[in-house]
């Protein structure tokens, strides 16, 4: 399993932030995202913070103010962390994103300095942008079944599946744009019913427009099945920066 790494770094005008007197805690946060579900992870801590007082690095925040962080966004947990400088967040953490040895406390929230400020990475605005995507497809009535969000490689992706066609969206970062003679990373996925991999289904129409690639094609299954997504890379997997799977009916 792999875990997704998204820093705790967003656009904000500095203006405005000081103008509104928004606090944090003093946490700097990844997502975990392995098997499946994400939890956010403390992968570093402001030194003299609240958070440094009583929080460690590898601490896992499972929830804030009682809200599950689970499946949460990283946007939509710092949102739920951040408040007026001086009030208090009750947060709970624990050793794993299971939620063993659980620990509450309530820490008061500090000033933001300008050094935790930057722009948005963009690795998490991409996962962003494709959890905004599925919510669209939801609303459109589109049934999603699952979705895998992963770093770039060569993976294998289960899904349960009953008898029917499915509709198999894989997005990615690349590097850099698509230019006219260059050389850009290819992608293509198997899907199969996990006991007849024989009869697997290949998906090989791979678009890159800007850095936003998308590979999708159609699957049947004949009977309900443990399906399973191999996706490939061609190429340097270095172009890759970031991949997105959604399976849909």
């Amino acid at each position: 399993m792999k875990k997704a790494v998204f820093f705790f770094c967003f656009t904000i005008s500095l203006s405005s932030l000081y103008a509104q007197n928004i606090g944090g805690i003093g946490a700097q946060l990844l997502m975990d995202t392995a098997g499946g579900h994400s939890m956010p992870e403390i992968s570093g801590l402001v030194k003299g913070s609240s958070a440094d007082q009583f929080l460690k690095a590898t601490d896992y925040i499972i929830k804030v103010n009682g809200t599950s962080c689970l499946d949460k966004t990283l946007v939509e947990v710092v949102g739920m962390i951040r408040g007026e400088v001086g009030t208090t967040v009750h947060v709970t953490v624990a050793d794993t994103k299971e939620g063993k040895n659980p620990r509450e406390y309530d820490l008061t929230r500090g000033a933001i300095s300008a050094i935790n400020t930057k722009s948005i990475d963009p690795v998490e605005a991409f996962n962003e942008q494709c959890v905004t995507e599925v919510k669209e497809m939801k609303k459109r009535g589109v049934t999603v079944v699952k979705t895998f969000p992963s770093e770039c490689g060569n993976y294998f992706f289960n899904f349960d599946a009953e008898a029917g066609q499915y509709r198999v969206r894989v997005m990615t970062l690349d590097e850099q744009a698509a230019t006219k003679g260059d050389k850009q990373l290819t992608i293509s996925a198997r899907v199969f019913d996990n006991a007849s991999e024989k009869e697997a289904t290949a998906i090989s129409k791979y678009d890159v427009r800007d850095t936003r690639g998308l590979l999708e094609g159609l699957v049947t299954f004949k009977k309900a099945c443990v399906g399973t997504i191999s996706v490939q890379l061609h190429g340097d997997e270095k172009k890759c920066k970031a991949m997105y799977v959604v399976v849909c009916k």
